[in-house]
């Protein structure tokens, strides 16, 4: 498994907020829809795209065009500066690579502890 490390600060682009993004079990929905067509064009009538796949962790990856409440019209949080306010979820993410190019963070692989 490849363990990264987040570095930088968030730039407020406001991507990761415009969508709802969702992690399923890849080999069971496959199964339940007999093909990643079908799947895809079962999910496009809701709309939700499937956006991504990880064969080796078994997951496939759902976006939902639903923006945040607290997202202002300039794609700025209107409550990135209250930690009270701000959920966990907005604090910690992306915890991973998502291929979004406006996000300021940085991935690297995390340094292992030797003992």
């Amino acid at each position: 498994m490849n363990f990264v490390e987040r570095i930088g600060e968030c730039d407020q682009c406001g991507e990761c907020c415009k969508t709802v993004n969702i992690t399923v079990i890849r080999d069971e929905t496959l199964r339940q829809h007999r093909s990643r067509k079908e799947l895809e064009l079962y999910l496009s009538y809701r709309g939700i795209c499937v956006v991504g796949e990880d064969v080796e962790r078994n997951q496939l990856f759902y976006a939902i065009n639903i923006p945040c409440q607290q997202l202002g019209p300039e794609n700025q949080c209107r409550v990135h500066k209250d930690p009270e306010a701000k959920p966990f979820l907005c604090h910690s993410y992306p915890m991973e690579p998502d291929g979004t190019e406006e996000c300021s963070y940085e991935f690297q692989p995390a340094k292992t502890l030797t003992g």
